[in-house]
């Protein structure tokens, strides 16, 4: 039974201990106070048990230890089998949230009831906390977004700030497939698709961490992957048009971090020449050198 106006907060740990603390304190301190927190441990082999073992006798929070490591989305599926909240929110276990967040984001979804999911602003941190160099992002204002956004503009649904109505993983029966590398988007095509309306709203939400291995620096495994996603969609209308630009969007990308990369994907978007991402990532290629 899911309970109104709760939020459910579910975390997949996997040996970040030296973070997790400051993850879990960020959810806790929330102004918005109806939350349970779920975390889901992917059999951690450092000291992230010990430290989750301190918040066992606290009632809003839910510990669930594996004795295997299941991946990200057998934590995500693993963790929604356990939580009660009228809506939900998917965590990393190295982020931080604004002490804010949760009250902002219920607000805009009771004034939008048709919106399934909210999402804001962020900044990169580095391990230690402090602003990446790189960490100022595209702001995102107040704006709905349907099916034709994902695939028509760059995505600043940033997924370290999404709340979702739990209603939708119900409805939809959704099991986020264990072969999925980046189950953001894999979630954005299912509900879009379906039908559903997401929303932004101008806050700073989520103080998102960057390590070397972090999915967003691998460029050509993220495009890769959106491929493959893209692929369950190809009897629709929207595929060619979301194939090109996922070229263009990698283009303008590789045009600064990997020149032949760019240069496989130019005879794919060479005739795009009202994308903005076409000019980006021919400036990129001829003039950045950057090591």
């Amino acid at each position: 039974m899911y309970q109104s106006d709760k939020v459910s907060i579910i975390i997949i740990s996997y040996n970040h201990g030296q973070f997790i603390k400051d993850a879990i304190e960020s959810v806790l301190c929330q102004t918005y106070k109806n939350i349970e927190l779920v975390i889901v441990d992917n059999n951690s082999s450092d000291n992230t048990s010990d430290i989750l073992n301190k918040y066992q006798k606290i009632d809003n929070v839910k510990l669930v230890f594996l004795k295997n490591n299941i991946g990200i989305t057998g934590g995500i599926n693993e963790g929604l089998k356990n939580i009660s909240g009228e809506f939900v929110s998917f965590f990393a276990s190295d982020d931080i949230m604004i002490s804010n967040r949760i009250e902002l984001q219920v607000n805009a979804l009771k004034n939008a009831p048709e919106a399934a999911a909210c999402f804001g602003n962020m900044i990169r941190i580095n391990d230690d906390g402090s602003i990446n160099k790189g960490g100022l992002l595209p702001k995102v204002g107040f704006k709905w977004w349907t099916l034709n956004d994902l695939i028509t503009d760059r995505i600043c649904l940033y997924s370290p700030t999404q709340l979702y109505r739990t209603s939708i993983f119900i409805d939809n029966a959704v099991i986020f497939p264990k072969e999925i590398r980046i189950e953001d988007i894999w979630l954005y095509f299912k509900l879009l698709n379906a039908g559903y309306k997401f929303i932004t709203i101008p806050y700073l939400l989520t103080m998102y961490r960057i390590h070397s291995n972090n999915t967003h620096t691998h460029y050509k495994m993220m495009m890769l992957e959106k491929i493959k996603i893209l692929n369950d969609y190809k009897d629709k209308e929207f595929y060619s048009r979301a194939l090109r630009f996922i070229y263009l969007e990698h283009f303008s990308n590789f045009g600064s971090t990997s020149k032949k990369d760019a240069l496989g994907l130019l005879p794919k978007v060479m005739l795009s020449i009202k994308s903005k991402y076409l000019y980006i990532g021919l400036a990129r290629l001829f003039f950045d050198w950057r090591k």
